[in-house]
């Protein structure tokens, strides 16, 4: 049975806003100005801008071409197994992860009054009930989401509302009881670690990951009953939504700070209950009211977010069936259009994130590039797809869709940069794991070979993209031996991604030449 056609807009932009709105306003204000001082205010600013250009490559790809699991699907359509296995797996392992992320999050602000759920020395990490606590929450997920779309649909508008309520009155209270504008001058300055410390905090201090979260529209396009009006306004109405709430929450936050807690600096920020930031603000200025409030979204929230992405995953793993790269067994769908299988494969690869990164930042710092590596796949495939399909694509013009592509694909390339080599070295230890699996599949399952879209050559720039991204991470200023210095390391990764956007133009155009088409 087909997945069913029955996603309306204000279905598919709630999913994005939720998808949006998670961990990431609990947690990461106190986290980025641990990195960045009082101007982690312009990276939420600036992450906000640089998602919404990667996001209208998916945009005009998902209205133009609506598929299910369009991250695994559109890299494969046009670049071939070869180049789209490896993203592929990068990007579904990445977003099984998201909701092992959020159950974290859950964790540790639970832990400020169920102790037991988490260690307590210098970087806490679960404990066995903390364990225990996180598979059964993944579990009601699973069954939460095979009820089908319109069961999600009630459930996630009624944790949607709770999510923008929560902070917005948490925000509007700090800022009007509570506020200290010096604190926006207070050690050493607005930008107390230079420019360098904003472009850390995107991927590090969970800004990214704060806003990638508009996956969802991407992998449901398939069922959205109007693809071309519904999709730009839940990709773009939700980014635009949520960096105003972002921004907001992170101005009060900083305002709010008593001034004994920045006496050590911003990297030393602390104070009692500053394992939930924001929870343990109000709760130093006596609104303990609003805490039980906060305490309670400090559940709803990340949950939601992780019920919206497990929705988005399993389309995912749907697609990389359709790609032969999983098995055709976990295509199997219930009555009410839900891809049962899928869901229940993605929760049993998600407990095992819980074994190496036990703690919510020990995963961000690591997946935030992943999940924007996959996002590579919006700007190289609209690139093919100008080329091949142009007429699909209109009223979008060649001249408007290659700029938007290189301007997209060099901020996807900064962005992992900026993450830092000990964050990109991991990434292409998967990556070469990938490409282990895709070779072993290709001998086991002769579809992959046989079906003539493998296309080695057509796919082999992502080679040189892949060695030239970890070469630059290695000498670079972030994390780096700092041989690249900062500045000259921007005009490097431009250069770079220019480089390999015309290698990859010029591969794909010569096998669109000799016939070699896939799409």
């Amino acid at each position: 049975m087909p997945l069913q056609k029955s996603v309306k807009t204000i279905t598919l932009l709630s999913s994005a806003v939720a998808g949006i709105i998670g961990s990431g306003w609990l947690l990461s204000p106190l986290v980025c100005v641990k990195i960045a001082g009082p101007a982690a205010i312009i990276a939420w600013i600036l992450g906000g801008l640089l998602m919404m250009i990667v996001a209208s490559t998916f945009v005009i790809l998902t209205r133009s071409f609506p598929i299910t699991g369009g991250t695994v699907r559109f890299f494969q359509l046009t670049h071939g197994h070869f180049a789209g296995f490896g993203f592929s797996w990068i990007a579904w392992l990445a977003w099984v992860a998201v909701a092992p992320i959020e159950m974290m999050a859950i964790i540790q602000y639970s832990a400020n009054y169920l102790p037991s759920l988490m260690t307590h020395d210098a970087t806490p990490v679960l404990t066995t009930q903390g364990f225990c606590v996180a598979g059964v929450g993944m579990i009601v997920i699973t069954l939460i989401n095979s009820m089908g779309m319109k069961t999600y649909g009630r459930i996630n508008h009624f944790i949607l509302a709770i999510k923008l309520i929560v902070p917005i009155c948490a925000a509007i209270l700090l800022f009007s009881t509570h506020f200290h504008a010096e604190n926006f001058t207070a050690t050493s300055g607005f930008m107390p670690y230079g420019i360098q410390s904003i472009f850390a905090a995107l991927p590090l201090g969970g800004v990214i990951y704060s806003f990638i979260g508009f996956n969802p529209v991407v992998q449901l396009a398939a069922e959205v009953e109007n693809p071309k009006r519904s999709i730009p306004v839940a990709i773009f109405g939700a980014l635009f939504i949520c960096m105003i709430i972002y921004v907001c929450v992170q101005f009060a936050f900083i305002g709010a700070l008593p001034g004994d807690s920045l006496m050590h600096g911003w990297k030393l920020v602390s104070f009692v209950g500053d394992k939930g930031p924001y929870a343990g603000l109000l709760t130093l200025f006596g609104f303990a009211w609003l805490v039980k409030i906060l305490y309670f979204d400090a559940i709803v929230s990340p949950y939601g977010t992780a019920l919206v992405q497990s929705v988005a995953t399993s389309r995912i793993a749907y697609a990389m069936c359709q790609n032969h790269y999983l098995p055709e067994y976990f295509m199997g769908v219930t009555k009410n259009g839900t891809p049962v299988r899928a869901f229940m494969l993605n929760t049993i690869i998600g407990f095992l994130f819980f074994l190496p990164f036990p703690s919510w930042q020990h995963m961000v710092g690591f997946l935030v590039s992943c999940l924007v590596l996959g996002y590579v796949v919006g700007p190289m495939g609209l690139m093919v797809l100008a080329e091949q399909k142009s007429d699909l694509l209109k009223p979008f013009s060649k001249k408007i869709i290659h700029p938007l592509c290189i301007i997209a694909f060099v901020i996807c390339n900064l962005l992992i940069y900026w993450a830092g080599w000990s964050v990109v070295y991991k990434i292409m230890i998967l990556f070469i794991i990938g490409y282990i699996v895709l070779m072993t599949m290709a001998l086991k399952n002769k579809k992959i070979i046989a079906s003539g879209t493998f296309n080695f050559k057509r796919g082999s720039w992502v080679i040189l993209y892949l060695l030239g991204i970890a070469l630059i991470s290695y000498f670079g200023s972030f994390g780096g031996t700092k041989q690249i210095p900062f500045g000259m390391d921007f005009a490097v990764i431009g250069v770079f991604s220019v480089v390999i956007y015309v290698l990859a133009y010029l591969l794909t155009s010569k096998s669109q030449q000799n016939g070699a088409l896939i799409l």
